[in-house]
């Protein structure tokens, strides 16, 4: 495969008195979500709360990325820390919709 033609994600947390904001810019697929993932396990050893995925760059998400999307919320809220989706695109949010998984999250506008 073409590096030109691979799928690219770019990732950045803005931290937020106790909290972290992740921003996601391009694609959330098999191809890219193991950069999120291990976003979300440091994540997970650090004292963030809440911790807001900024959906609003995101061009395309394929069940790959909506797993590691519940994952992170379960592997957060089992934790007792707030997890939630932050204005996700309307394709997306049609995704969430569609899969049965908005009801799951808490999604802010």
């Amino acid at each position: 495969m073409n590096t030109e033609d691979a799928p690219a994600i770019t990732l950045d947390v803005d931290r937020q008195g106790s909290g972290a904001v992740v921003s996601i810019v391009g694609e959330l697929e098999f191809g890219t979500a193991a950069s999120l993932r291990t976003l979300m396990i440091d994540l997970a050893h650090e004292p963030v709360d809440p911790v807001i995925i900024d959906l609003a760059g995101i061009e395309f998400i394929d069940s790959t990325g909506l797993s590691l999307l519940v994952q992170a919320k379960q592997r957060f809220e089992s934790q007792g820390r707030r997890f939630a989706l932050r204005r996700p695109p309307h394709r997306v949010l049609r995704v969430l919709e569609t899969s049965g998984l908005a009801d799951l999250f808490t999604i802010e506008a």
